[in-house]
C-alpha cells in the first residue's frame, strides 16, 4: 500500500565510499595512509560533528565520523557515512541486496501506487489509522484530537474533483506531535495518505475516511540529528481512479505530549 524506507543494518555499520567531499592536501605522502575522524562537518552553518568525533549507528555502535585516505602523491580523499549524509540532505536511502547496490532517492520516481480495487469492501479493508508504523522521520501514534497547541492548518473546507494535497508546516520547536482531523462530507469513502515529504519523493501511510465520518490521525516526530526540518504532508483523494468529489473539512494542530 505504501513504500517505506527500510531499516538497513548493512548501511548502519559501515562507512560508504561513494560520497567524495573533495581533495585534502597534506604533507603526509605515505602510500595508503588512512586517518579516522580527522575532519569535522558543517551543513548550512550548523556543526554536524567535529574533528575527532565518532557517530553512532542505528545498532548503537560507535564508528568513525570520517575517513581520509592519502595516496602516494600526497592527495587525500575524504569519505563520510552515507546514512548520515542522506538523512542530512533529506534523501531516502535503501539497500538492494540482490544487486549489491545502495539506492539514493526513489527508483520509482517518488510516487505511491495504491490499488484499492472496486467496491466498498476494498475501502473497508483500510484502517482508520496506522498507529505503530513509521513514515520517514515520523511515527504514527494513537489518534489525539487535540484542541490546544499551535494551529498549522485552520479548519478548512475543500470541495473539488481534484485531490487535496498539502504540505503541513511542521516546525520541531513547536512540539513533537502533529494531529490532522478530517471530516468526509461526501457519499463515498476517501483515501487518506499522510507522512513524510522528501526532497525527492514521499513516504506516506494510507488509511480511509468513511463517508460521513470524522477521522483523526496523529504523528510523532522521531529524534533526528538532521540540520533541516522534516516536511510533513497529507493527500486525500477518491482513490478509485474513476473520478468523484473530495468534499472535506480539515484542520491540523501541533503540540507537545
Amino acid at each position: 500500500m505504501n513504500k517505506k524506507r527500510p531499516v538497513i543494518p548493512f548501511l548502519s555499520g559501515v562507512l560508504a565510499t561513494v560520497l567524495t567531499m573533495g581533495c585534502v592536501t597534506t604533507a603526509l605522502a605515505a602510500s595508503g595512509l588512512v586517518q579516522f575522524s580527522p575532519v569535522g562537518l558543517q551543513l548550512n552553518g550548523k556543526a554536524i560533528f567535529a574533528a575527532g568525533d565518532s557517530v553512532n549507528t542505528e545498532s548503537g555502535q560507535s564508528v568513525p565520523s570520517s575517513i581520509v585516505y592519502t595516496d602516494e602523491a600526497g592527495g587525500g580523499t575524504t569519505y563520510l557515512p552515507l546514512r548520515t549524509i542522506a538523512d542530512l540532505l533529506d534523501v531516502p536511502i535503501t539497500w538492494d541486496g540482490a544487486e549489491m547496490t545502495v539506492v539514493l532517492g526513489r527508483g520509482d520516481g517518488g510516487g505511491i501506487t495504491v490499488e484499492p480495487g472496486t467496491g466498498a469492501s476494498a475501502w473497508d479493508s483500510l484502517p482508520l489509522h496506522q498507529a505503530g508504523k513509521t513514515a520517514g522521520p515520523f511515527a504514527e501514534v494513537q489518534p489525539d484530537a487535540r484542541k490546544g497547541g499551535i494551529m498549522l492548518l485552520e479548519e478548512t473546507q475543500f470541495r473539488s474533483g481534484s485531490d487535496f494535497s498539502r504540505d503541513i508546516p511542521f516546525v520541531g520547536g513547536n512540539g513533537r506531535y502533529v494531529s490532522i482531523t478530517v471530516t468526509n462530507n461526501g457519499t463515498q469513502p476517501l483515501l487518506f495518505q499522510a507522512g513524510h515529504l522528501y526532497a525527492t519523493g514521499r513516504d506516506m501511510l494510507a488509511t480511509q475516511i468513511p463517508a460521513g465520518a470524522t477521522v483523526t490521525r496523529t504523528f510523532e516526530a522521531l529524534e533526528s540529528n538532521a540540520a533541516i526540518q522534516p516536511r510533513f504532508g497529507v493527500d486525500i483523494s477518491t482513490g478509485s481512479g474513476d473520478g468523484g468529489t473530495v468534499d472535506i473539512q480539515i484542520s491540523a494542530v501541533q503540540f507537545n505530549g
